[in-house]
């Protein structure tokens, strides 16, 4: 009885880990910027002139959140940092 309720235990701690290290998700203050543009519909060469860089740098940080996010493109990208509250749509 204590071994079940021992290995409940940590199952449920362990669960707790797992969705805490999904949610911290290390983006920077750029491509922080990035997302919420993207989400507002701007184009990149727009998003470039905003934040005062290159349409190329826009492009590598684009590439780096879809990593970062693990997703297939920004527009998912995009959706799943909303969902986490990574980015603020207010």
């Amino acid at each position: 009885m204590v071994i079940k309720l021992l290995a409940e235990k940590i199952a449920v701690e362990y669960e707790k880990i797992l969705k805490e290290k999904e949610i911290k998700i290390k983006l920077n203050d750029n491509q922080i910027k990035i997302l919420v543009l993207e989400a507002k519909k701007y184009r990149e060469l727009d998003i470039a002139e905003v934040l005062g860089i290159g349409v190329v740098t826009v492009k590598y940080h684009k590439r780096k959140i879809v990593e970062k996010l693990g997703v297939k493109n920004i527009k998912e990208a995009v959706a799943k940092a909303i969902k986490l509250n990574l980015i603020d749509m207010d």
